[in-house]
């Protein structure tokens, strides 16, 4: 009868909010790397731009910015592989509540430090400065 139930149960699948996240629409263009959808995956992972903007420049060591049409454009060639590796760090390190592992987080500064405050169940987690 375990077995029966056991049967009929859904899987567990990881929870990323009430959303999926979008994948990153990457593109190379000469000597530059262009992220077309950068400002909605931002807005879906409730950071501001700059802030995403900030650790992933400084993590490829290249000169960037955001246009007005919500794109980041990097100076420098990178393969899509290293951007999606460096967002998921940025995710695990920066939105990831590390009690229940939602992804329904904001992040707070209280003079000096930053907090990752989590929506779904409260947790206050403190992290490395940007």
């Amino acid at each position: 009868m375990l077995d029966r139930l056991y049967s009929k149960l859904p899987e567990k699948g990881r929870k990323e909010g009430t959303q999926a996240l979008p994948k990153l629409i990457i593109f190379n263009i000469g000597n530059t790397t262009m992220i077309r959808n950068f400002a909605e995956y931002c807005d879906r992972i409730r950071r501001e731009d700059k802030i995403c903007m900030k650790y992933l420049l400084k993590e490829l060591a290249a000169p960037g910015n955001v246009d007005d049409k919500g794109e980041l454009i990097i100076q420098g060639k990178f393969s899509s592989q290293v951007i999606n590796t460096l967002m998921e760090r940025f995710l695990k390190a920066y939105v990831e509540c590390s009690t229940c592992k939602s992804l329904d987080t904001i992040l707070k500064k209280e003079k000096k430090s930053w907090y990752i405050v989590c929506l779904a169940c409260g947790a206050q987690t403190p992290v490395k400065p940007l």
